[in-house]
């Protein structure tokens, strides 16, 4: 659920995502996704490109964080330049498709006129707010630049979208832009470039400008704190709008968009998976919500891991309770080799050697998990072959010591027979402790 802008830290979240939070991506998608979706959909009309703007600004957002600067401030400004660049890119490469989208609509532009819906709510602003100070231009200038700031098209088209001429649509922008930037606090910066910068942003400006915009933005970091600023002001137009709710598909895709080396071909696995579940959720009754939660655990990797620990609590607190007839001589927690802190299996010694598995285990019937012992002068020593999900309990008194290996690899079976030699890959070890 997302915050109050003026309570969510931005800057800081930016910061957690430069060092690889996917946590900190997350909350930062919870917090803007909506509105961006939103802001992405009036622009282009087109429920698809929006959701594409939308996952590759957080894709750029989760690969560029690392250049924030947080001397400049204004990180809420810095996240949607990505976004307004990317959402303009997305426009002029798709600028044909977004125009057969719209056949049959009544408008063929991209964008609608945009009326200031806070006209004369009074109780709505504040002395000094960014309202309060808008409402005092004429409704026409307002009007142009709300239309122009969600506008997808060139500033002449805008300007037949609103019915008036190329000239008084640049006037119009002018005169707001200068206006704004007389009586607003946050841009009371002494700057020549003030105003430009404003236009810059907006997105008014001719190629040649928006170069030389560029340019200046490259070599004066004042003047590039100035855009930022600019950008935080004309968000505030995002109060205009009726926000989307987002699919959960969404942040499904941004998750696989984002994926990083370390991740696995299973966790890549899982995400295709969960997403294909998510696209399939549509159905609002309890029935299905209910069903679904259960598909989501069922595929969700963390909920097993938790399940697993969950068990290992429990078992450890058996251990405590001790309430056996025959108590715990010696035990250990095998952790999977490839992800140390997925819990695999416990085995425990008491009268017998009981082998538990925590995970379902998936194997076919050419290969199986056999258990060996590693003691303390490196010698392996094979035990047993594992039965498939379910405990393996067998007499078996060997002098295990504390400090000792023990080890599941993955074997080729042989009708039945223990192997003596390890030759498959080793998927699980734990080390024995004592309880006595």
């Amino acid at each position: 659920m997302a915050q109050d802008k003026q309570l969510f830290n931005y800057s800081k979240e930016l910061k957690s995502i430069a060092k690889g939070s996917k946590k900190s991506l997350q909350s930062l998608y919870q917090q803007e996704a909506g509105n961006m979706l939103t802001f992405a959909f009036k622009t282009l009309q087109h429920y698809k490109f929006a959701e594409e703007a939308v996952i590759e600004t957080f894709t750029l957002i989760w690969n560029n964080a690392k250049y924030y600067d947080e001397s400049m401030g204004y990180a809420r400004g810095w996240i949607y330049t990505i976004f307004r660049y990317h959402l303009h890119n997305i426009t002029q490469k798709n600028y044909i498709a977004l125009k057969e989208n719209l056949k049959g609509n009544t408008s063929t532009f991209l964008g609608e006129i945009c009326t200031n819906l806070y006209v004369g709510v009074d109780n709505f602003k504040e002395h000094g707010s960014f309202y309060q100070i808008l409402e005092e231009l004429p409704e026409d200038i307002q009007r142009s630049l709300m239309t122009t700031y969600f506008s997808g098209e060139s500033l002449a088209d805008t300007a037949t979208l609103l019915n008036i001429s190329l000239g008084k649509l640049k006037e119009d922008i002018r005169t707001s832009i200068r206006y704004l930037a007389q009586k607003r606090q946050p841009l009371n910066i002494k700057h020549d470039h003030t105003c430009f910068i404003g236009e810059f942003v907006l997105g008014s400006l001719n190629t040649q400008e928006q170069q030389k915009a560029n340019d200046l933005l490259a070599n004066d970091p004042v003047a590039e704190q100035i855009s930022l600023i600019w950008e935080e002001e004309f968000l505030h137009f995002l109060s205009q709008l009726i926000i989307e709710k987002t699919p959960e598909s969404l942040w499904v895709r941004i998750k696989q968009a984002t994926i990083t080396e370390k991740d696995t071909s299973t966790d890549m696995a899982e995400l295709e998976d969960e997403l294909a579940l998510s696209q399939a959720e549509n159905d609002p009754s309890f029935l299905h919500k209910a069903t679904y939660f259960t598909k989501k655990c069922w595929i969700s990797r963390n909920f097993w891991r938790g399940t697993s620990f969950a068990l290992l609590g429990l078992m450890v607190a058996l251990l405590i309770i001790r309430p056996f007839e025959y108590p715990i001589k010696i035990a250990a927690v095998l952790n999977a080799t490839l992800q140390p802190n997925q819990v695999g299996y416990t085995v425990k010694q008491d009268k017998q050697l009981t082998i538990t598995p925590l995970i379902h285990q998936s194997a076919n019937d050419q290969l199986g998990l056999q258990l060996w012992h590693r003691d303390a002068q490196g010698m392996l020593h094979p035990i047993t072959i594992l039965a498939d999900n379910k405990p393996t309990i067998l007499d078996y008194q060997s002098q295990f010591k504390v400090g000792d290996l023990l080890l599941i690899s993955l074997e080729p079976k042989q009708s039945g027979q223990i192997s003596h030699q390890l030759t498959g890959q080793i998927l699980y070890q734990g080390t024995l402790v004592s309880f006595e």
